[in-house]
């Protein structure tokens, strides 16, 4: 069957802590298909399996003149191709019992199947056919344009998406500033797309990963993946910071500055300010934690003050999110939240940092299936590849001073603030004395 199609983020609380591990009880191997496909094999115990085709590139790899393509290009998943049509794909799936979605993020399509390990070879060949099969017909187009303009209507309806990709495209401006959804104003038609899956799909830029299936299981069933030779380039990310203000009827804020990328020496100090600052529930219908969860109580119900930390590949993004039910509310949330990022530069009581070191390793270990192997194929895809005992080692390193060091780096940065609703009373960068 066809699953709902898998948002990289529509809640601040769905990209707290993108970054999943496979746990030491879930060894991954890695290696190189005959077909030059890069493959990676998650162990996992149980009847059923998982495979994801991980797109190295994203919305990262559009440009001006494509803008939104990548938006298209997931929701071509499955779609007619020269061996099946949509229809026998959807029926071939419900007879396996297989599940099949996509993904996009910043710097990742993914398409995946969930199945029995029995039917690995026929979900397999369902999968290979997205990258190698397409036939981005023009009447499908009309179907897939529909879907895509559904799926934009309802992000753009959201605050936290629009302050979130406004946040990027005002620190990176393009690359990682690029959109995850289509925007109204996008121009993309069938030929667009077409030639940014030609882009795409070449075997530079194609990971497959596997979960409860053998290395040399994923080697083989790679063989269902034929495209072209190559990879992408893309221009070295640059943090650039600044202002950007969007009228909406919901009153919002993000406040970011340069964080750090997933392979940076800081990035487990990041992790652990991160959750030392928190502002997320981890009771269900209680209130939300740490330093941020506990000066959200302070202001009227419904107040959300929550720290994020997004890694990529060449760059980061650190910051708060705030969203309250009134333009002064959130104005007085957001000076709160300014004032408590200059105090953790300044350290962390012994608990906070106890605290925020256990929901980091615990935020390490834990992901559903999918996000696994996104990550692991998102991590193999970008030439380093680090275990769950590896961060956990990393974390175990840390000191209260390492914290406060990245605390203080962080607010060195330009930053990045986004005003999302009565813009004539949020509050401007300048004034919230950082």
């Amino acid at each position: 069957m066809l699953a709902a199609t898998r948002k990289a983020f529509t809640t601040l609380p769905s990209i707290a802590s993108k970054a999943t591990y496979a746990t030491a009880s879930q060894a991954v191997q890695i290696g190189t298909a005959q077909n030059g496909i890069k493959v990676a094999a998650i162990e996992e115990q149980g009847e059923t399996a998982g495979l994801s085709i991980i797109v190295n590139g994203g919305a990262r790899l559009e440009n001006g003149a494509n803008a939104g393509a990548a938006h298209f290009l997931k929701n071509y998943g499955f779609k007619n191709n020269a061996n099946r049509t949509a229809f026998r794909v959807a029926r071939e799936a419900e007879l396996y019992g297989a599940v099949l979605s996509s993904n996009l993020t910043h710097e990742s399509l993914v398409y995946s199947a969930e199945f029995l390990k029995a039917d690995a070879a026929q979900v397999a060949e369902l999968l290979g056919d997205v990258v190698s099969n397409q036939k981005f017909q023009d009447h499908e187009f009309v179907d897939v344009a529909r879907q895509t303009a559904e799926e934009s209507s309802g992000a753009w309806a959201e605050a936290d998406v629009i302050a979130i990709e406004a946040a990027h495209q005002t620190a990176f401006r393009t690359g990682l500033g690029n959109a995850i959804f289509a925007r109204p104003s996008s121009k993309v038609n069938n030929a667009a797309v077409k030639a940014f899956a030609a882009e795409a799909f070449k075997q530079g830029n194609l990971t497959l990963v596997g979960s409860g299936l053998s290395l040399e299981q994923v080697e083989k069933l790679a063989a269902n993946i034929q495209v072209p030779q190559g990879q992408s380039t893309f221009a070295a990310s640059k943090y650039h910071g600044g202002e950007a203000r969007v009228d909406f009827h919901t009153s919002s804020y993000v406040l970011a500055f340069e964080g750090a990328a997933a392979t940076a020496a800081d990035q487990a100090a990041a992790q652990v300010l991160q959750f030392a600052l928190g502002g997320h529930s981890l009771v269900q219908y209680g209130r939300a934690s740490g330093i941020l969860g506990q000066a959200a109580a302070k202001f009227a119900q419904g107040t959300e003050i929550k720290a994020f930390n997004l890694n990529y590949s060449d760059a980061g993004l650190f910051g708060v999110y705030v969203a309250a039910p009134t333009t002064k509310d959130t104005a007085a949330a957001v000076a709160a939240a300014a004032e408590h990022l200059k105090a953790v530069a300044q350290g962390l009581s012994a608990e906070d940092f106890q605290r925020a070191v256990a929901q980091a390793k615990f935020a390490t270990a834990s992901a559903n299936r999918l996000d696994r192997l996104e990550s692991v194929g998102a991590q193999v895809a970008q030439g380093k590849y680090t275990s769950a005992a590896e961060v956990t080692a990393a974390l175990d390193k840390l000191a209260v001073a390492d914290v406060a060091k990245v605390a203080q780096q962080v607010l060195k940065s330009k930053a990045t603030a986004v005003a999302v609703g009565d813009v004539y009373n949020l509050p401007y960068a300048d004034s919230l004395s950082l």
